[in-house]
C-alpha cells in the first residue's frame, strides 16, 4: 500500500530545491494527528501532499520542481522497512481482506538487541457513540496470561530472599493442606504450580468474589452457602493414571491463585500490592493488577477490549463492536461494584481483605493492565541480566530458573496436553506448548517452520476478551516481540494457520520476525 501511494504521488507532484542533495539524510520531528515520529523530509513532505498549505519545515511552494530529487526521495522511503512495516499493520485494521480476521486494533513493539528498534499502534482504544479514540503504544490493556510471566517475575524475589523453596510442598506456605486426593502421596510444589505439572485443573471456573474462601476449591464440606459449587465434585484435581503431581502438564489458571496465595502469606501482602512493590515500582512503571487505580483522569490511559456480537459463545460479524472488559462502567476485581469512567472507585472494602483468603480477587491468571511500551520495560530488564536504571531488579539466576525446561512434551510418555487451554483432541492448537519452564512457554521456531536453524524465544501468550497477545524474548541475539491485538471481529479459531496459534497471531509473529531481520 505505501509503495504504490508513493508512486502515485511521484507522478502527480515534483518538489523539493537542489539545495536538498540529500533530502533522505536530514531527519526530522513531526507531530503526526495521533503520534510524534522521527522522519525523513521527504515522508513530511509525501504526508502533506493533499493540504500543500501544511507543508512544514520551512520548505515552500517553489521547492517543489525537483523531480530527481522526488524521486530518489520516494524511493528511499518506499524501502524504508519501518514505514513499510507500519503500514503492513495499519492495514491489518484498516483494509478489507488485509487481516485473517477483523481487528480492533494492533499494539507493537520490537527489541533488537537491547533496544526498542521499532513501536507502532493502529485502530481504537475506545469506540464511543461518535467518534473512535486512536490507540497508541501508551494504552494498557488486560494482558490476559501474559500476567502470569509478570506474576512470577515477582515471586521470584522471595525466592531469591530464602523465603520460598521452589520444590518445597505448598501446603507449607498457603496455610492448610493441599493434597490432589487422587494422588494423597504426592505433594504439590511451587515448581510443579508454575509449570502447569501440579495435577490441578481449572474445572467449571477458578475465581471468586472477595467474601469467599479459596480453600473451598480444593476442600469439600466449607461453610459457605457456594462451597460445594466451588469444590465442583472434585474437578479441580486431576485423576489419569499418570497425571499425578510432576509429570504430566495441562495448563490451568488456578494454579496462578495457588502461587498468588503463596506470595500474600509469605510477604503479608495483598497480590496487586505485592507485584507492584516488588516489580512494577522498580520498572516506574504504572502497570497495575488493581484496575481501579487506574482510575486518574476517567481512566485514559485504559483501553477497551473488543468482539463484534457478544464474542465468545455468540459471534455477530455484522454486528457492533461490543465491549468486553475495561469499557464503561469497570468492575474493579470479581464480584466488586462496577464504576462509570467519571467516577472515582471506592476501594475501602478492600481494607478488610484477610491475605490468602481469596488470591484469585485480581486474576493472577491474567488481570494485569499493562501497555506494550511497559512490558517493553519489563523485556529490557530482562535481556540487560536483570538490571534497570543502575539497580538489580532480578538476579541473573532467577531469570535462568524461569527460562530453564521444567517440563518438555515426549510422545512416548504421552505427559501432557500441547494445545494449552484448547479441548483434548483440538488437532488446530496441537503443538502448541511443547516445552514449558517457570510460568515461561518455550518455542523453538525451528518446529514451527519458521526458522531454517534452530532459533528459541521464551515468554507467553496471552488470550481473553478480544486480546491475542504475544510476549517473546531471544536471549542469545537480545531481541524481543511484543504484540497485542485489542479486539476481534470473530472467532479467531476459524481463519486457517500453519503453525498452532490462531491466523492473526501467525501473521503477527511473521511480521515481528521479518521486522526483527530488516530494522
Amino acid at each position: 500500500m505505501l509503495k504504490l501511494l508513493l508512486l502515485s504521488i511521484s507522478l502527480s507532484f515534483t518538489f523539493l530545491s537542489s539545495a536538498m542533495a540529500g533530502p533522505f539524510d536530514d531527519i526530522k520531528t513531526y507531530n503526526r494527528d495521533d503520534y510524534s515520529r522521527e522522519i525523513t523530509q521527504c515522508d513530511v513532505l509525501a504526508s502533506h501532499f493533499n493540504d500543500p498549505e501544511r507543508i512544514t519545515d520551512g520548505v515552500t511552494q517553489d521547492d517543489m520542481d525537483k523531480p530527481a530529487a522526488i524521486k530518489a526521495c520516494l524511493e528511499a522511503v518506499a524501502n524504508d522497512p519501518q514505514l513499510d512495516l507500519k503500514s503492513e499493520l495499519t492495514d491489518l485494521v484498516e483494509l478489507d481482506g488485509a487481516s485473517p480476521i477483523e481487528i480492533s486494533g494492533v499494539q507493537m513493539i520490537l527489541i533488537k538487541n537491547g533496544e526498542i528498534a521499532f513501536e507502532h499502534a493502529a485502530g481504537a482504544a475506545r469506540r464511543l457513540e461518535n467518534v473512535a479514540i486512536p490507540l497508541t503504544n501508551d494504552h494498557k490493556v488486560r494482558i490476559a496470561s501474559i500476567s502470569k510471566f509478570v506474576l512470577t517475575a515477582a515471586f521470584m524475589t522471595l525466592v531469591e530472599e530464602g523465603k520460598v523453596d521452589l520444590d518445597a510442598d505448598v501446603s507449607d506456605y498457603l496455610g492448610f493442606t493441599l493434597r490432589n486426593p487422587n494422588f494423597p502421596d504426592k505433594i504439590i510444589t511451587t515448581r510443579q504450580v508454575v509449570s502447569h505439572t501440579s495435577s490441578i485443573r481449572d474445572g467449571a471456573y477458578y475465581f471468586m468474589g472477595s467474601s469467599e474462601n479459596f480453600q473451598d476449591f480444593f476442600i469439600p464440606g466449607g461453610n459457605s452457602d457456594r462451597s460445594a459449587q466451588h469444590y465442583d465434585n472434585g474437578n479441580h484435581f486431576a485423576n489419569g493414571a499418570n497425571q499425578g503431581p510432576g509429570g504430566y502438564f495441562t495448563y490451568s489458571n488456578l494454579n496462578f491463585g495457588i502461587l498468588s496465595g503463596i506470595a500474600e502469606k509469605v510477604s503479608g501482602q495483598r497480590m496487586d500490592t505485592f507485584v507492584k512493590e516488588r516489580l512494577l515500582d522498580k520498572l516506574g512503571l504504572s502497570s497495575s493488577f488493581s484496575v481501579c487505580t487506574l482510575y486518574p483522569n476517567n481512566f485514559e490511559s485504559l483501553a477497551t477490549l473488543y468482539r463484534r456480537g457478544d464474542g465468545g459463545e455468540t459471534w455477530d460479524t455484522d454486528g457492533p463492536w461490543v465491549e468486553q472488559v475495561d469499557g464503561d462502567p469497570i468492575r474493579c476485581y470479581y464480584e466488586s461494584e462496577s464504576y462509570s469512567r467519571g467516577e472515582t472507585p471506592d476501594l475501602l472494602p478492600l481494607d478488610n481483605y484477610k491475605l490468602g483468603q481469596n488470591p484469585t480477587l485480581f486474576s493472577p491468571q491474567g488481570g494485569l493492565r499493562a501497555s506494550s511500551r511497559d512490558l517493553a520495560v519489563i523485556m529490557q530488564m530482562l535481556l540487560n541480566g536483570g538490571m534497570h536504571n543502575g539497580e538489580q531488579v532480578l538476579t541473573t539466576s532467577s531469570i535462568s530458573e524461569m527460562m530453564k525446561t521444567v517440563w518438555q512434551y515426549d510422545s512416548n510418555l504421552n505427559n501432557g496436553h500441547t494445545g494449552g487451554e484448547s479441548a483434548e483432541g483440538d488437532k488446530t492448537a496441537e503443538g502448541m506448548m511443547t516445552a514449558y519452564g517457570l510460568s515461561t512457554h518455550i518455542v523453538d521456531l525451528k518446529d514451527w517452520g519458521l526458522s531454517t536453524e534452530s532459533r528459541i524465544l521464551y515468554g507467553h501468550l496471552g488470550s481473553a476478551y478480544g486480546l491475542q497477545g504475544q510476549f517473546w524474548v531471544d536471549p542469545i541475539k537480545k531481541d524481543g516481540i511484543i504484540t497485542f491485538i485489542t479486539g476481534v471481529g470473530d472467532d479467531p479459531g476459524k481463519a486457517k494457520a500453519t503453525i498452532p496459534l490462531y491466523a492473526i497471531e501467525e501473521v503477527l509473529l511473521k511480521l515481528s520476525l521479518k521486522g526483527l531481520d530488516t530494522l
